[in-house]
């Protein structure tokens, strides 16, 4: 809940063509039965993200400033599906507890039970090559019961054909981003993008797409690292 002291609607700019928008243009509202997923092949890609999950995060915590009593100390249902042995911590994104933070097998069928099981309502992709997925059709049902917005981003904040994007100061964000690459342990050779030339703004870009190409984007070739 740290974001809650440093964040607020104001922290944000939405932007289509260069001109700023209103955020519901381009971004789904937020209640608190929302769910966020994010899916990444390496445990520091899902940063690519970042800006789509805190402005996520910071609408719910206002949404629950609309709603509850002062005093309430609840988290956000936002998860990472991480492809990889080696999963980074996104507390610092407010994707916490640590559990939420899930280790799955590079495989359509698995990470889709997965999603499913959480119940995500908005899902977010890396933008890879799409494949033809091999789920279940059951397993595929639920999730386009469940699913009501799908997205592309990309691990350096450009994936190709953005349509909008999102920006917000650098600092406290690169600190938080920072801390989720420093998650993955001292030997890590990871770095941060700089998500844009600005040296005020991170920048990140991301384009709304179907559920059956979310479905086809799943980073199902990774293999374990």
């Amino acid at each position: 809940m740290h974001t809650t002291k440093e964040l607020d609607g104001s922290s944000f700019e939405y932007l289509v063509d260069g001109d700023v928008v209103a955020r519901d243009t381009v971004m789904p509202s937020v209640t608190s039965d929302d769910r966020v997923g994010v899916v990444m092949g390496t445990g520091a890609e899902g940063l690519g993200a970042g800006n789509f999950i805190l402005s996520c995060v910071t609408a719910f915590y206002d949404y629950l400033r609309e709603t509850r009593d002062e005093g309430f100390f609840e988290y956000p249902d936002y998860y990472t599906f991480q492809t990889t042995n080696k999963p980074a911590d996104y507390r610092m994104l407010d994707i916490y507890p640590d559990h939420k933070n899930v280790t799955v097998e590079p495989d359509a069928e698995q990470l889709l039970r997965a999603i499913n099981d959480r119940a995500i309502t908005t899902l977010l992709v890396p933008d890879v090559s799409p494949t033809s997925p091999d789920v279940e059709d059951i397993t595929r049902q639920s999730a386009s019961r469940r699913l009501d917005h799908c997205y592309v981003y990309a691990s350096d904040g450009h994936p190709s054909n953005g349509v909008f994007s999102i920006r917000q100061p650098h600092q406290p964000a690169r600190k938080w981003f920072e801390a989720t690459v420093e998650s993955l342990g001292g030997e890590s050779a990871v770095s941060i993008p700089s998500f844009g030339a600005d040296e005020d703004w991170i920048v990140q870009q991301f384009r709304q797409i179907s559920t059956d190409q979310a479905l086809e984007r799943l980073p199902v070739h990774n293999s374990h690292e």
